[in-house]
């Protein structure tokens, strides 16, 4: 059932201000999920009897606060949003389900292959088994994409691509070999024509690429992934404390 808006004309707060708490609230309460379609600037006038350019004002600062996205030709959703308190390991997977959202990978390149050698450095591939699984998705939330994540396996943890699941942690996590800790690096990016391409954004879009290594029981690594990100649906917080501070001085 659509969500109704409503106003208060006699509230001494400007009308598009009311509309932006309005929208805040809903998404709050979860009346509003990440992905989910909001009316038009010209339906939403008509609807609360309202200025279009009172309803554009209030987009437009939604859109500024990364609240509401804009789809060329779709339309304005609920921008979905990733929140991650590090050094907190989790999925992507359990990320969107901690967002209210549902998570979904499109799969757009699979290939068995030798390794590199700094592959194999990395995943502490044998000599007799120097086979890695790369794999690369468009990670979305309700149907937007967020990022581009391409992940490298070994091998033998992945028989067939059919085998894995939705998740990359559970399937690791049936197979014996869950992710237990990982070392993470950021950097910031712009995004070539592939990516721009699976985003749906211009070419140079500033993009943060997350670089992980994920090892399991007696720090075996399991997966290595590059995951290209669209900044404003991603949210890292980080607790930093001041090495040899007395906190009683």
């Amino acid at each position: 059932m659509p969500i109704v808006f409503s106003l208060n004309p006699s509230d001494g707060l400007p009308l598009y201000i009311q509309l932006i708490n309005v929208i805040k609230t809903a998404i709050a309460k979860g009346e509003l999920q990440p992905g989910d379609g909001i009316p038009s600037e010209r339906e939403l006038g008509e609807t609360l009897a309202i200025a279009r350019g009172t309803v554009r004002k209030a987009f437009q600062q939604l859109f500024d606060e990364g609240i509401l996205i804009r789809q060329q030709g779709a339309g304005t959703f609920v921008a979905p949003h990733l929140r991650q308190s590090l050094p907190l390991l989790e999925s992507f997977s359990e990320m969107v389900d901690a967002s209210g959202g549902q998570a979904q990978s499109e799969l757009v390149g699979y290939q068995r292959r030798v390794a590199s050698s700094l592959e194999r450095q990395i995943l502490q591939v044998s000599p007799g088994q120097n086979e890695v699984v790369e794999l690369t998705r468009v990670r979305k939330i309700n149907g937007i994409a967020i990022s581009v994540q391409t992940a490298l396996l070994p091998a033998q943890l992945l028989e067939k691509i059919t085998d894995l699941p939705e998740s990359l942690y559970r399937y690791l996590e049936q197979k014996g070999m869950p992710v237990l800790r990982a070392n993470q690096r950021f950097a910031a990016v712009a995004a070539d024509d592939r990516l721009a391409h699976y985003l749906g954004v211009q070419q140079k879009t500033p993009l943060l690429l997350i670089t992980r290594t994920g090892y399991s029981h007696n720090d075996i690594p399991v997966e290595h992934t590059c995951t290209w990100c669209l900044s404003d649906y991603h949210d890292f917080t980080l607790e930093l404390r001041r090495a040899n501070y007395n906190e009683t001085a």
